[in-house]
């Protein structure tokens, strides 16, 4: 999914896990409102602003925002601003890349202090994507375009979520 002014607007964040606290929801949706403005051209808010930006967290007992899913859609929203303002941090490729690229594509470790994905399962999507490309596939499963990584655990080797959220999006408009 493109991030547009329209998508800021409508994200819905999911709630804590129970025994965890999560962020303010007034918080978040006025820092949504901000950047919704933002997407559309009508403010200025900065990647780093952004990256900057710290939360308030419920009061214990409240199951407010999912830290994860807020960090993770604002890491996405760095990404996409960046690339508006500056062009992609990556060099362009031709598109569709070659399945080769593909294979040897890698993705950074998330920031410190946030979470990422499962870098084995990213891993085992790209080369399917990379397999497909081999093939010149067509028709293509859904559900294989938009798989659902898990979140990497203390120790567990991760990729940043909002580069891999951007290589997930380009090859579901590959497709579509």
């Amino acid at each position: 999914m493109r991030v547009t002014p329209e998508y800021v607007r409508g994200i819905r964040f999911g709630r804590a896990p129970i025994g965890h606290r999560g962020y303010d929801p007034a918080e978040v949706d006025a820092f949504c409102a901000a950047l919704a403005d933002a997407f559309a051209g009508r403010a200025i808010v900065s990647a780093a602003a952004i990256r900057g930006h710290e939360f308030g967290l419920a009061a214990p007992g409240r199951r407010d925002y999912d830290r994860d899913e807020v960090d993770a859609f604002l890491d996405r929203a760095c990404v996409a601003l960046e690339s508006a303002r500056y062009g992609p941090s990556r060099p362009q490729v031709a598109w569709p890349p070659s399945p080769e690229y593909v294979s040897r594509l890698r993705f950074s470790a998330p920031p410190l202090g946030r979470s990422g994905y499962v870098a084995d399962e990213v891993d085992a999507f790209r080369e399917r994507v990379a397999a497909l490309l081999a093939q010149a596939a067509t028709g293509w499963d859904a559900a294989a375009i938009r798989p659902a990584f898990g979140t990497a655990a203390a120790g567990v080797r991760a990729y940043h979520r909002g580069e891999v959220d951007a290589f997930v999006d380009a090859v579901a408009a590959l497709v579509s």
